[in-house]
């Protein structure tokens, strides 16, 4: 269990690095790995793979024709056997987790290009390799974005053709996107996954290996309801714990740098709400001080992904950081939305977070929950819960507002720094996304 969680925990390191602002990675460490198939005593070359993070590479879906066979992945020098083979569910590449403690790998990984940074596809360049351990590289003469399948991919056409599941790779290295399909229409052309596409659809691999071997502790059941997630311990038997050790229940979710708990001894359940589309995992810890590890057996769950508030014709008109006037609002003054947040007004308890919408109700309707989201650059995710009511007294003009330092949305930020790069402010009636925003912290 602890192999498939210290797999886990590399998987989602190496995801939340999209949100990272200066990758560190020495591009001249990085090259292609090679995945073979042992049928017999004899390997047989199968495809290239892209270093992603320790011990996890991407190979394109084709190797999931090799299933009957032992596969290895190779470095070029050292050869490892595959431990984990996770297809994606949407068919577009696979994840193979390998074990390469025994031995040192050759390469770096790559790393995915920060999310919400714009490329220049011309600028960037296709590689991948052959069995005989050639590399070859295209160039890219046109992009363009389109929409494919649900998702927002880049048609490119190339000097030549390329395989399904090479890597695209920026003028300085970095991970933009894979190759996931050939386009019928015209040589050479083929359709990318850019960067927030891989990101989101590692974020699914990770939890399918989050579920793997987890071997949830007896009694812990996870009740969900939308977004909101209810845990309950009372049928579980407390492990046992030294003298001045207390037992917590750690609640983690997969890409924060930081863990939520609960003191197990004093209650026996704990209700939450959820940020769509993340991952959690949850389980018992004793510790001597605040818990600062991962339980060794725990249960993983996740909110249904993002859907748009579409109930009693729900619109928002304008969500956005608002700033109060030097002493405070007065009675009946509102914050007024900004166009550029800086990080002064979000430590001076001026900044709030604002939502002007509209919907249509004959009745007031209660008991709706609102969970109000900030997601750093590093792609930690601070949320803010309470409560939410529809009433006809509002509805033609819904303004509400929260102060953001009140909410504890920005309390570790506060205390640790904030990170430069885009910030997402979003909020959730009952789990569906009502509105969202971004802005930049230069």
């Amino acid at each position: 269990m602890k192999k498939f969680l210290s797999l886990l925990i590399a998987l989602l390191l190496a995801a939340s690095a999209a949100f990272a602002e200066e990758p560190e990675t020495d591009n001249r460490l990085q090259d292609l790995f090679d995945v073979l198939a042992y049928d017999g005593e004899s390997p047989s070359w199968v495809a290239n793979a892209v270093p992603f993070s320790e011990g996890i590479v991407l190979a394109p879906i084709t190797v999931n024709d090799y299933a009957g066979n032992q596969l290895a992945v190779s470095d070029g020098v050292n050869v490892w056997e595959a431990e984990v083979v996770i297809p994606d569910a949407s068919g577009r590449f696979t994840m193979i987790c390998y074990n390469q403690d025994d031995r040192p790998a050759r390469w770096g990984s790559f790393e995915l290009l920060p999310l919400g940074e714009s490329v220049d596809a011309s600028s960037c360049t296709v590689r991948f390799g052959d069995a005989m351990g050639s590399r070859i590289i295209r160039g890219v003469l046109a992009s363009e974005v389109i929409p494919w399948q649900g998702e927002t991919c880049m048609l490119l056409t190339l000097t030549d053709e390329a395989p399904v599941g090479s890597p695209v790779l920026t003028a300085d290295g970095l991970l933009a996107g894979l190759i996931i399909a050939q386009w019928a229409e015209g040589p050479n052309r083929c359709l990318m996954l850019p960067a927030e596409g891989l990101a989101t659809s590692i974020s699914s691999l990770a939890h399918t290996l989050s579920t793997m071997d987890q071997n949830p502790p007896e009694g812990l059941t996870v009740k969900l309801d939308k977004n909101q997630a209810t845990l309950d311990w009372s049928a579980m038997a407390l492990p046992e714990k030294p003298e001045g050790s207390k037992i917590y229940i750690v609640i983690w979710d997969n890409l924060n740098s930081y863990l939520n708990w609960v003191n197990a001894e004093s209650m026996t359940s704990f209700t939450m709400l959820l940020t769509p589309g993340r991952t959690y995992i949850a389980g018992p810890v004793v510790t001597g001080s605040t818990p600062d590890d991962i339980p060794e057996n725990y249960i993983a769950f996740s909110a249904p992904l993002e859907e748009i508030l579409q109930e009693y014709d729900f619109k928002p008109v304008l969500t956005a950081v608002a700033e109060a006037p030097e002493g405070g609002l007065k009675e009946g003054e509102a914050p007024v939305p900004v166009t550029e947040v800086t990080e002064e007004l979000l430590r001076s308890g001026r900044a709030y977070f604002y939502s002007h919408s509209t919907y249509t109700v004959a009745e007031e309707i209660s008991g709706k929950t609102l969970l109000v989201c900030l997601t750093d650059p590093n792609g930690n995710n601070y949320r803010y819960e309470s409560g939410w009511i529809y009433s006809p007294e509002y509805m033609a003009e819904d303004i509400w507002y929260l102060p953001i330092t009140d909410t504890g949305l920005t309390a570790s930020l506060d205390a640790n720094g904030y990170p430069k790069g885009t910030y997402q402010l979003a909020f959730f009636v009952d789990g569906a996304l009502a509105d969202e925003f971004s802005f930049e912290l230069k």
